[in-house]
């Protein structure tokens, strides 16, 4: 019985081996991916307007946080969300600031609002800059 056992622990612990190295593989993938376009654009910016380039880094890393899930890295959508890039910083603003008071925008705003609910006027500001980039 103990042999068993011990079998079965050796099984689990390269199970879980495997899944922890697997998870360094794919999150070294993303840092990877981050110094992309995104990063070169903001190191572009960051040599002529270092203020603005704060803005859209702020910008960047909340998107990152709560955007990217459901509107892609880049802002394509995806199944069932919109596309978001192209739009001009004025109006992700005002839509974000719509789904924070609760209007209803459309067919979406059930899982958009939630999102927005607790973005500060801050917040907005630096993820329509960095939108606008996209």
């Amino acid at each position: 019985m103990f042999r068993s056992v011990g079998w079965i622990m050796l099984v689990l612990a390269i199970g879980a081996g495997v899944h922890f190295a697997l998870q360094g593989i794919i999150q070294s993938g993303d840092a990877e991916k981050r110094k992309g376009p995104d990063m070169a654009k903001l190191e572009r910016l960051q040599a002529v307007d270092p203020a603005r380039a704060a803005v859209v880094r702020a910008g960047m890393d909340k998107y990152e946080s709560i955007c990217r899930l459901c509107h892609h890295r880049l802002g394509i959508g995806g199944k069932f969300t919109p596309a978001i890039t192209g739009r001009p910083e004025e109006w992700v603003a005002a839509m974000l600031i719509a789904y924070r008071a609760g209007s209803q925008i459309g067919p979406l705003t059930d899982l958009m609002a939630p999102w927005a609910k607790d973005l500060s006027d801050e917040e907005i500001k630096n993820l329509a800059a960095y939108v606008s980039t996209l």
